[in-house]
């Protein structure tokens, strides 16, 4: 008896302490059961919604292309608007006639002679943009300047004005932009002084009309 009470409380742990491990392996394995049917269910049920919302929101998408018309190009584009010539002559008329007379002729040689010396200065400063020099092509700028300016050619005096900021701070890209509205400004004075000269002929012609008449 005393040897049976003496076995008996260690065949009882024994089996405690094989037990448990037991129970937590099949818990655990419950638990990874449970995972994987609720895994399984959630792709099923994401299938299933993916294949009966396709065709509906393919429906809808072609829906709205049927609905809303194409867009036409001309609707988007600016209308076109022409440059307009101005009126006004790019020179100060008051300021040639009080330094050469209102002999027309006499202003448009001077100014014929400046048109070509500023085409080349803005030779100049073309090949001084080749080169990248800032330096030179300041300094043709400023030849420029100074001669509109005494005469009064105000398009020119600006633009030229402009150049020279640009060659002191070494802007480059700047002097190209100038350097080309610079030239588009002489083409219009080269027209304005081409309509002088005629008027000074015409004028010329007149006068000496009046003188020959006996």
């Amino acid at each position: 008896m005393n040897s049976f009470l003496a076995i008996h409380p260690f065949l009882r742990c024994e089996d405690l302490s094989l037990m448990r491990p037991a129970l937590a392996l099949a818990g655990l394995l419950l638990l990874l059961a449970a995972l994987l049917w609720r895994r399984t269910r959630w792709h099923q049920a994401d299938r299933t919604q993916a294949a009966g919302a396709a065709p509906s929101d393919l429906h809808a998408l072609l829906q709205m292309r049927k609905a809303v018309p194409p867009a036409k190009a001309t609707d988007s584009a600016p209308p076109s608007t022409a440059p307009k010539t101005p009126d006004t002559p790019p020179f100060d008329a008051a300021r040639l006639d009080a330094m050469f007379g209102h002999d027309r002729r006499l202003q448009g040689e001077i100014l014929a002679l400046f048109v070509a010396e500023t085409r080349d200065r803005l030779a100049g400063i073309a090949h001084a943009l080749r080169c990248e020099r800032a330096a030179p092509a300041r300094v043709l700028a400023q030849e420029i300047l100074d001669g509109s300016q005494s005469m009064g050619l105000l398009p020119l005096q600006a633009l030229s004005r402009q150049a020279v900021h640009a060659g002191f701070s070494n802007d480059i890209g700047a002097l190209h932009r100038l350097h080309a509205e610079l030239l588009m400004a002489l083409d219009a004075l080269s027209q304005a002084v081409t309509v002088l000269q005629t008027a000074g002929t015409a004028q010329a012609d007149d006068c000496n009309g009046i003188g020959s008449r006996p």
